[in-house]
């Protein structure tokens, strides 16, 4: 004979909590990832943005120490966009050549030419350079005392850096 005591009743409150419960962690997990990838991205595209800045000005005050002699250094202007110009000459050949690094149209570049006779160069456009990185803004100067360079880059975002390299040849 069935009696109350060994029959057990199916309830469907209980089950409806677990499942509720069960819902409530899953949608709670899913946002926690959700939120921690967003953190993710924006962190590693902060990295990403400090180590094209920190990689630029490293070439860009390498290839000034490279170059750093009497004269060799100097801001040419052309078509109203200044650009630092890097002379160098080939003692083999004894060649002359010019290396221009200036902004325009939304990218640092660098252009390379080799000089003529009289120390001028052939005729070219400003989006002849090789791009080196996408920026907002580059600008440079000589301090007053001309023994060091200021250059200043906005990148695509427009986070503003800058640094300063010092010139040997000008002490």
């Amino acid at each position: 004979m069935l009696t109350k005591s060994n029959v057990s009743g199916f309830s469907l409150i209980p089950v409806l909590f677990v499942l509720t419960l069960f819902l409530l962690l899953s949608a709670l997990s899913i946002s926690v990832i959700i939120a921690g990838s967003t953190v993710y991205e924006k962190i590693s595209d902060n990295m990403d943005n400090n180590y094209d800045r920190r990689v630029t000005f490293s070439y860009l005050a390498t290839k000034i120490r490279q170059n750093d002699s009497a004269g060799s250094i100097y801001i040419e202007e052309k078509d109203g966009t200044n650009m630092i110009a890097i002379k160098e000459v080939d003692p083999f050949w004894d060649n002359a050549y010019v290396t221009y690094i200036y902004y325009y149209d939304g990218y640092i570049r660098e252009l390379f030419f080799e000089l003529e006779n009289d120390g001028s160069t052939v005729g070219f456009e400003l989006d002849w350079g090789d791009e080196i990185i996408k920026a907002e803004g580059f600008n440079f100067s000589f301090s007053d005392n001309e023994d060091q360079i200021v250059m200043n880059l906005t990148d695509k975002d427009g986070n503003d850096q800058s640094t300063k390299v010092f010139l040997r040849s000008r002490r």
